[in-house]
């Protein structure tokens, strides 16, 4: 029978790390507590979010190669 000092230890985890899942998670807690307070948006926090978003399909756009580049590899 094996002892716990026989078998290999797991690294802990970085508690200060957060999971793509758990980031999606704490986002979808945050604005379902604003929006059950009752609290509106503002503008600048709308336009803040909308810059974002698009920011960031801008950049996964960028990473993907174009159609004429893929078919150049084929």
């Amino acid at each position: 029978m094996s002892t716990s000092a026989d078998r290999p230890r797991r690294p802990h985890p970085d508690p200060l790390t957060m999971t793509p899942a758990e980031k999606v998670i704490a986002e979808w807690e945050a604005r379902h507590d604003v929006a059950a307070r009752g609290s509106r948006p503002t503008f600048g926090t709308v336009q803040h979010y909308l810059a974002e978003t698009r920011s960031r399909e801008r950049c996964d756009e960028a990473a993907r190669p174009r159609a004429a580049e893929r078919d150049r590899r084929r």
